[in-house]
């Protein structure tokens, strides 16, 4: 069923014990979605916990707050931001779907919902920017750590302003934000401006794996190829960003095997391809500038064959 905002503010306002969840593997705007949900639920008094699979990348310490790893019991609200699809839950999918008191906060046209109640915006940027209209609406006071964790996810999920997804709210917004004490350049410097000597490694063995098809590009890096230079394999998701800033090129996939036999895939596309279309065929899902599946089972060589052949068809019908 999906919620107006005030339907929204009426379940928030009569539970009391809420948890708050994200996607697995969480970027940006997962992270900046949850901890600022979590922080305008304990503004309004409820008794709330952000969960968590594991630890997050060290790039958002800053943002990271309280959290726990396992599955809360008898809570009157669970709330998940930013999932759009059951897989995304990670380890917590069997019993958040189990739940019937769970709503889910989205910005996703391509998704699968999860969550007994929806409240969907998907003209909107980043889910972040949903959960700030919520914090106004609810007259939440936003600081300035607020503000710059909200500014995070903001930034993230539009590449600093550059994906598809950008629209003249998304900068609007980031103006508040700015006006409200976010620390803007903190936060770009630390999103797209830091880099550390393994990923300079890892950026030298993608360049020798492109592998271009038309106006496409396919790169793929296998668990021995992060072991060899000691880089942790879950952080190979950034490299998408590198590697889909060829000009000429309008679709590039990044396959990695983040453990043996266990592959993800990240996608990036300019306007002329919706890639959510893409991810879907491949059980994931996300933007039409940005998608992604994860969680792909089977050798590397063996999905690669199955993206090359779903990315041929894929072009010869766009």
């Amino acid at each position: 069923m999906n919620l107006t905002i005030n339907q929204l503010k009426k379940k928030i306002k009569t539970a009391k014990n809420i948890a708050v969840f994200c996607h697995s593997r969480p970027d940006a705007d997962a992270l900046s979605s949850m901890f600022v949900m979590v922080g305008i639920l304990r503004k309004l008094n409820k008794n709330c916990i952000a969960v968590l699979e594991e630890e997050p990348k060290k790039k958002y310490d800053f943002m990271i707050g309280e959290f726990q790893t396992e599955f809360p019991k008898s809570c009157d609200l669970y709330i998940s931001v930013d999932v759009a699809g059951k897989n995304m839950l990670g380890k917590f999918e069997k019993e958040f779907l189990e739940q019937t008191n769970t709503i889910e906060i989205d910005h996703h046209h391509n998704r699968d919902s999860s969550a007994n109640f929806t409240y969907l915006e998907d003209n909107t940027s980043s889910c972040a920017e949903i959960v700030y209209k919520i914090a106004k609406f609810l007259k939440i006071k936003i600081d300035s750590k607020l503000s710059t964790i909200i500014y995070t996810g903001l930034a993230g999920d539009t590449g600093c302003f550059l994906h598809e997804n950008t629209n003249s709210q998304s900068h609007k917004i980031a103006c508040e934000l700015i006006d409200l004490g976010a620390d803007i350049s903190f936060v770009n410097r630390r999103l797209f401006k830091s880099n550390t000597k393994n990923k300079l490694k890892l950026i030298e063995i993608a360049l020798s794996k492109f592998e271009y098809y038309k106006d496409t590009l396919i790169v793929d890096i296998s668990y021995n190829d992060f072991k060899s230079i000691g880089y942790n394999p879950n952080d190979g998701v950034d490299l998408i960003d590198f590697v889909s800033s060829i000009d000429g090129v309008n679709l590039t996939a990044l396959l990695t095997e983040r453990s043996p036999n266990n592959c993800s895939i990240s996608f990036r596309s300019s306007n002329k391809y919706d890639v959510s279309i893409l991810a879907s065929k491949l059980g994931g899902g996300g933007h039409k500038g940005a998608s992604g599946c994860k969680d792909l089972k089977g050798d590397i060589s063996e999905i690669k064959k199955k993206l090359q052949k779903e990315i041929k068809l894929f072009i010869k019908e766009n």
